[in-house]
């Protein structure tokens, strides 16, 4: 087998596009700056004809442009033609502003893909804080998606002037650009690429899947002493996406590739003047660092997901989505608002090898079998997890109060604050004296105090009730200690969702043999329901939970498998005849 890793950074300001306010008085009516160019893709775009010169071919595969073009995408298009030598008489201005500061290594323009139309000639300026000149510098395009090269840091607006047109007689059509450029590295280029894959079947935690990665640019352009180089732009959550290409061998022509999952910087540093070592997390390590506030619901499961995932891709399963949930969130991490929500409902929370974040119940049949010929002799392990003899859950049921409570009481100084209550209270019964209350919530307020001086806040808390359901597990040996498990802060677990979870628990628990071995990747992923051939023989039907990869080093991974042993009897394979390595249901 012949692997090779390839990695896709995208070196993009990421904050710049939703902070920015394009705007140009040379535009076509239809044309509506503010949502088009604030957009991550350029869309597909139609193939229109218009009075362009030579523009309309008649062979049947342009469409007549719309009568009412207003509403869809167009980006930018001039109000304007180029003259019959592609240079407009008044050329064409954007203008970029930001409400802060900016930092890229150029910028990529997307031109009109359809008909190959894009700007010949431009000029870009890029502006300080206290609206000076920082740089100036011309560009002259040779293709739809073009790279102006030039690093700026600390620019607050940009103004763009196009002075001509590849085709004479044409509109400039700018479709969208990128703060920043697109990256590939693959080979000697990746020195080091390790992928830590990770879940939790019961979602009591949410993992974080992690990519370490060393790069090798022999031009030094990740150096910190190199003033070209691009260190200086390198941002926290900038996109890495990782593939290991994967031939059977080397007579081998045909090339699988693997989509390795996709990850966001979190850290990096020079180790030598042509190596740079970064790390990165998955979009589950994004919510770690996106505050919720929380509060008191009785709604759907993907109504409330709905509410602590906006603005992140995911995807949820159909049925999930539509169990009602109630129950109480406080103030803390996305991250942790997920898991709740995962832990109360049974599901289990994953990203790899994907760029969204995935919420699905954990499967029941196996779906493949791991033989012993795909394992490595090194590594193989197999231990005996406690016995778990019963399990206590505390059940949360919250109902809104009828007397008003202080909720707070200090001095404060003139400003807006943040206060932070020590338990839920009804939003809108919230009162504040000694300031203006600006904002509300069940776990918090906004005050903005004009005079320092003491501020009250006043409001109904809601009731906690609490009820605790205890059970057993099935078959104990005879002389088992006592070993139960408790949860108790699991405030999205209602009294009608006790006994489910209750029962999650103890199954899971029931299996009580982890594997950990080696063995050549296939099509396996976390949450994955496996059979593994073990020592002597022995069957191991569990959960894939965690795969470690060293991509430089071949498509191998460090596996876990948690699970129960099977007899070698009929009923080891009941409802599940294995063919090869897949099973046939």
């Amino acid at each position: 087998m012949r692997t090779n890793t390839r990695v896709e950074f995208g070196l993009y300001d990421v904050t710049a596009r939703g902070d920015s306010v394009p705007s140009s008085t040379d535009t076509r009516g239809f044309c509506d700056l503010s949502s088009d160019l604030l957009l991550d893709k350029v869309p597909a775009l139609p193939l229109y004809g218009t009075l362009e010169t030579r523009q309309f071919l008649m062979d049947g595969s342009y469409s007549l442009f719309p009568d009412s073009p207003s509403g869809q995408f167009w980006g930018l298009w001039s109000s304007q033609l180029s003259d019959e030598s592609g240079r407009f008489a008044s050329p064409p201005v954007l203008q970029i502003r930001f409400s802060k500061t900016h930092s890229s290594s150029g910028l990529m323009l997307h031109f009109y893909a359809p008909t190959e139309d894009w700007a010949s000639e431009l000029t870009i300026q890029w502006y300080g804080s206290d609206g000076g000149l920082l740089t100036t510098a011309v560009f002259t395009p040779d293709a739809v998606d073009y790279y102006c090269a030039r690093k700026v840091e600390n620019y607050r607006s940009i103004v763009l002037t196009f002075t001509a047109t590849n085709r004479p007689g044409r509109y400039l059509k700018l479709s969208g650009l990128d703060y920043g450029k697109f990256l590939t590295f693959e080979g000697d280029e990746v020195v080091e690429a390790h992928i830590l894959e990770e879940i939790n079947p019961l979602s009591d935690e949410l993992s974080i899947n992690t990519l370490n990665l060393t790069l090798f640019n022999r031009k030094g352009d990740f150096s910190i002493l190199n003033p070209d180089g691009v260190f200086d732009v390198l941002q926290h959550k900038q996109k890495f996406t990782v593939w290991e290409d994967v031939r059977e061998n080397t007579r081998s022509t045909e090339i699988v590739s693997h989509n390795m999952g996709t990850f966001y910087l979190s850290d990096w540093e020079n180790t030598s003047d042509t190596l740079a070592s970064f790390t990165a997390v998955d979009a589950i390590g994004l919510l770690d660092s996106a505050p919720f506030n929380g509060g008191v619901y009785n709604t759907t499961v993907g109504n409330l997901v709905a509410e602590v995932l906006d603005g992140y891709e995911y995807e949820l399963d159909a049925a999930l989505a539509a169990e009602s949930i109630s129950g109480y969130l406080p103030m803390d991490t996305r991250r942790t608002a997920l898991q709740q929500i995962a832990f109360a409902v049974g599901a289990v929370v994953d990203c790899s090898r994907s760029d969204k974040i995935k919420i699905f119940p954990a499967p029941e049949r196996s779906s493949g079998l791991i033989t012993y010929q795909r394992k490595f002799s090194d590594g193989n392990k197999v231990t005996l997890k406690p016995l778990i003899t019963g399990v206590s859950v505390t059940a949360h049921r919250y109902t809104a109060g009828a007397e008003t409570e202080e909720l707070y009481k200090d001095e404060l100084v003139a400003g807006t604050h943040q206060i932070t209550f020590s338990s839920p209270a009804l939003a809108d019964s919230l009162a504040v004296t000694g300031g203006t209350l600006v904002e509300r919530g069940t776990n918090y307020c906004n005050v903005t105090v004009t005079t320092p001086g003491e501020v009250v806040v006043t409001g109904q808390k809601y009731i906690e009730t609490t009820t605790v359901l205890q059970q057993t597990a099935s078959n104990l040996p005879p002389n088992a200690q006592d070993n139960v498990l408790t949860v108790t802060d699991a405030t999205l677990v209602s009294p009608d969702r006790a006994e489910a979870l209750a029962q999650r628990i103890l199954t899971y628990y029931a299996q009580r043999y982890e594997q950990t071995f080696r063995m050549l990747a296939g099509t396996e992923v976390l949450a994955d329901m496996l059979i593994v051939e073990s020592f002597g023989g022995e069957m191991v039907r569990g959960q894939l939970e965690k795969m470690e990869f060293d991509l430089t080093g071949g498509y191998r991974a460090d596996v876990r498998v948690t699970g129960r042993r099977l007899s070698l009897g009929a009923d080891a394979y009941t409802g599940e005849i294995y063919a090869g390595e897949r099973s046939l249901i």
